[in-house]
């Protein structure tokens, strides 16, 4: 396991950090939005930017300088815009950090620091992708200014290795019955609220887009009634991933409405899986939770309408 402390303690030994840029691609990306949170709620001192790749590219955000520290992720740590992405932000003098799966790839060779995360159902929770890109947010966060929430989040971090396996043994049931009633559903709209936004919006993009090829569309439970609640009917396919901190009366707001108004919604809870335990900082985990429950729910979806996961049209098949 990285010693992520460590490595945030030798890069601010070395210079100032003014900003913390999170920049990659689909999940890559999404796995930032929940560290980005955290800084961004947190931090007196420190600026934060949650950017995909190619605008990180095109339209870098001015806080990378040689103050800035930026964290990029790629699977197979070749994904082209993001390997530009790093390569863009050392030219600009920030100190660089990659996340990736594969080892001796080209983003390792752009970035100053690399991490390899592990993947797969044996792997530790806090050796995972999104995990590690949390720890860094914290831990630079009170290497820099002190941070009242630090205890906590080491707490809760070592406490979902264990939670989190016995909730995706705890939720197959409600997986099961949420591939029966979807698996013919050609449109599904996904939702949430702070931290579980992202979880909702990798998974209409990542998962029902890319890998089913189902129609779908994220939205934020704040800005349901601003619009999209307009589209509901009784038979409108639903996914809401419920916030466990201070957004969870944006949910309830919008499941109240389409308790009313629908009868295709499923609403997924961390607290029914023991996210209690957790106090107060749980929702800085929602993220990670949901997209570890929905990697349970997935698979059953996929092989009930007949469209493995691995399935693509596009995507590594053309020049795009």
């Amino acid at each position: 396991m990285v010693d992520v402390k460590q490595l945030i303690n030798e890069i601010c030994s070395k210079k100032e950090i003014h900003s913390i840029s999170f920049s990659g691609c689909g999940g890559s990306l999404a796995c930032f939005y929940a560290p980005y949170y955290y800084v961004t709620r947190v931090s007196d001192k420190l600026s934060a930017t949650y950017t995909t790749a190619n605008e990180f590219v095109h339209d870098t955000p001015i806080s990378v300088d040689n103050h800035a520290l930026v964290v990029v992720a790629s699977r197979k740590g070749n994904t082209a815009e993001t390997v530009e992405a790093a390569r863009k932000a050392k030219q600009l003098g920030a100190t660089t950090i990659g996340l990736a799966y594969l080892k001796d790839t080209a983003l390792e060779e752009v970035v100053d620091y690399i991490i390899h995360y592990e993947v797969g159902d044996d792997a530790l929770f806090e050796e995972t992708k999104a995990a590690y890109a949390l720890k860094i947010a914290y831990e630079l966060v009170n290497t820099v200014e002190g941070d009242k929430n630090y205890e906590k989040m080491r707490q809760a971090m070592t406490l979902l290795n264990t939670l989190i396996p016995d909730a995706k043994k705890a939720i197959m049931p409600k997986a099961i019955r949420f591939a029966q009633e979807y698996q013919n559903d050609t449109m599904i709209y996904t939702m949430g609220s702070g931290c579980a936004w992202s979880s909702a919006q990798q998974q209409s993009i990542c998962i029902f887009m890319e890998m089913q090829w189902i129609n779908s569309a994220v939205i934020h439970t704040g800005e349901f009634f601003h619009g999209p609640f307009e589209i509901t009917d009784e038979n409108t396919a639903f996914l809401l991933l419920k916030s466990t901190g201070k957004t969870r009366k944006l949910d309830d707001r919008a499941i109240n409405f389409l308790n009313n108004f629908n009868h295709h919604l499923t609403v997924i809870d961390a607290m029914d899986y023991g996210f209690e335990k957790i106090g107060d900082v749980s929702e800085y985990f929602d993220a990670l939770f949901y997209t570890a429950m929905l990697g349970v729910f997935n698979p059953l979806l996929a092989d009930l309408r007949n469209h493995p996961l691995s399935k693509r049209r596009y995507m590594w098949k053309y020049a795009y």
